[in-house]
């Protein structure tokens, strides 16, 4: 379909003009008078030769014309559902015409008009178009593309080393695939993005890691799977500790790496990020190399992971119940208690405990795993204290506090915190009044009673961990005043260095020095921890109460900040946060599964 302005003292006349300059009939053209004024006594046609169809849905076009006396050029409205005038296409074309005076003021008024008809430049010859290479290259510099520009008629084609100097020019300097620009010069295909370049990304730098040469998942409080059971597992008894001998690896670090920057395809650097150091682990009764990336056990004995320490101790064995003969235990490692630990006892561990009978009003504080193979009777003033899993066969009247899992068969009046899982599935797996709260999910076969005593359990952060992370904030501000006054301390030390005593100043200098690092070295392990615990309390509203039999009325159920209280018996369900509210949908979990 082809569009053109005549102009011509009558209709007949330009429409004669008109099949003049297409060779056709003048049936075949579809004619459309723009203007007829007085003082001139012309008018003006605009021709269209096409079929019907193609009229009534003409897509907006242009042409240039070069008469005798100037340079003309011409819009075309589209019709009907035709497409607008690219305007950015007639600007390029322009551009590439190299018109000589181009009245760049007219050309814009006739684009505003939408159609019509202006001269743009004096009477010159022609510029017949080459082929064109235009270069396309993102923001991210990250690759650079050519479109082969089709050439007019009669025009000069583009040759491979004419290509390669416009991708010069327009900065193209690294990764450039040759075999593909000359595919592009060579295969003539116009108007078609194809990528000639490449950035060489960056490689970012792998983060350092920790390899532990022992198990560090049985400390887990899993429980063993009774051999040739079928698969049931005894809940009384669970993998707590790994022993090593004098002398073991225990661990080794590998440090982080910087990687390798990136360049785009005109030649800048594109920075890598770096691999993240990870803090080497503290430990007790360990060797550690000088470049801290080996760990030996100092002793033989057993071996804990637990908040970021590798401790290896020996166990402390009470060959009967822990009572008044034996009085309190403080010891600096594990203790395994063989009977009962009676009312009024104290148990410190710095590794797990293990008592094989019961637990009655006592204290066990371990900074491990505790495992009670009887019971606790608490009487309301018992208490155990892990920084591991804590496992009991029940709680009555007591309260736990652990970092990690705790397990049971049943849990009455008594306050739990869980810094894990909280699994309540044995043959009664009942949570009977009290409170318990978990930062991961709690599992139980009933909640409540049918008395209605007041049972609340919640999910989330445990009250203590948030106490927690107000402390370590409060002691990291203080070690930033130390730091302040460490400053101020070197200062001092730089004026006056040949001024006081020089023993009185070494002495100064050394204490300074012993003090930054105890600082720094406190500083990092306290925002390590501070991090962790930040991110609990942003996943506080993930963890799920799942009950496979019944709650029941006057429970109520917390998670994060939200809570549903049970007015009703509700069976098999989970417990879950959802829209700022907590509800309750079938039971998410397979039991045993």
């Amino acid at each position: 379909m082809k569009a053109k302005y005549f102009t011509a003292g009558n209709f007949e006349a330009a429409a004669g003009l008109a099949t003049d300059y297409f060779g056709c009939n003048q049936e075949e053209i579809t004619f459309e008078q723009i203007s007829d004024s007085a003082d001139t006594e012309e008018i003006q046609l605009i021709a269209i030769y096409g079929t019907h169809r193609e009229v009534v849905n003409m897509d907006a076009s242009f042409g240039i014309y070069y008469e005798s006396d100037g340079v003309y050029l011409e819009i075309y409205k589209e019709r009907g559902a035709g497409y607008k005038l690219e305007i950015n296409e007639l600007t390029k074309y322009l551009e590439r015409k190299k018109i000589i005076s181009l009245n760049n003021e007219a050309v814009n008024n006739l684009v505003n008009s939408t159609f019509g008809r202006v001269k743009i430049a004096a009477a010159q010859e022609q510029h017949i178009i080459g082929e064109d290479l235009c270069v396309i290259i993102p923001d991210d510099e990250l690759k650079a593309s050519v479109v082969l520009q089709a050439p007019e008629p009669g025009g000069r084609p583009l040759s491979f080393d004419d290509a390669r100097k416009i991708v010069a020019g327009a900065g193209v300097s690294h990764g450039i695939d040759e075999a593909a620009l000359r595919q592009v010069i060579e295969s003539k295909i116009y108007d078609t993005e194809r990528i000639i370049a490449g950035a060489t990304l960056p490689i970012n730098g792998e983060d350092g890691k920790l390899v532990f040469h022992f198990s560090t998942d049985e400390r887990t409080g899993s429980p063993k799977e009774i051999f040739g059971s079928g698969g049931r597992v005894n809940y009384r008894t669970l993998d707590l500790y790994v022993r090593v001998d004098k002398g073991e690896l225990l661990l080794t670090r590998e440090y982080a790496t910087e990687g390798q920057p990136g360049i785009t395809v005109r030649g800048k650097y594109i920075t890598q990020k770096p691999g993240k150091e990870i803090m080497f682990p503290r430990g007790k009764n360990v060797d550690i190399n000088v470049e801290k990336t080996e760990m030996y056990a100092q002793c033989s004995g057993m071996v804990e992971y637990v908040n970021n320490s590798v401790n290896v101790s020996n166990v402390y064995e009470v060959k009967g119940d822990c009572d008044l003969r034996i009085g309190d235990i403080d010891f600096d490692g594990s203790v395994h208690i063989r009977g009962n630990v009676c009312s009024g006892s104290t148990i410190r561990a710095t590794g797990a405990v293990i008592v094989d009978g019961c637990v009655e009003a006592a204290t066990i504080i371990a900074g491990g795993n505790v495992e009670v193979k009887g019971g606790m009777q608490g009487a309301d003033k018992g208490m155990i204290e892990a920084g591991g899993a804590v496992s009991a066969l029940y709680v009555e009247r007591g309260k736990v506090q652990a970092d990690g899992p705790v397990k049971m068969d049943m849990c009455i009046h008594s306050i739990i915190e869980a810094g894990d899982t909280f699994v309540v599935e044995g043959r009664r797996g009942a949570i009977i009044g009290g409170r318990v709260s978990s930062c991961g999910d709690i599992t139980a076969n009933y909640v409540g009673a049918l008395s209605n005593a007041r049972t609340e359990v919640a999910v989330g952060v445990t009250p203590r961990k948030r106490a927690r992370l107000q402390l370590i904030s409060s002691e990291i501000n203080k070690l930033v005043m130390e730091q302040i006054k460490l400053n101020q301390l070197d200062a001092y030390l730089t004026n006056t260095k040949g001024v006081i005593d020089a023993q009185k100043w070494e002495l100064l200098y050394r204490s300074s020095i012993e003090n930054r690092r105890l600082n720094n070295d406190n500083l990092e392990a306290l925002n390590a921890e501070k991090e962790i615990l930040e991110q609990e309390l942003a996943n506080a509203t993930q963890s799920m109460v799942h009950v496979y039999n019944t709650v029941f009325s006057g429970a109520r159920v917390l998670i994060g900040q939200n809570s549903y209280i049970v007015k009703d018996e509700i069976s098999y369900v989970s417990f879950k946060h959802s829209d700022d509210e907590v509800v309750f949908v079938p039971c998410e979990l397979t039991k045993y599964g």
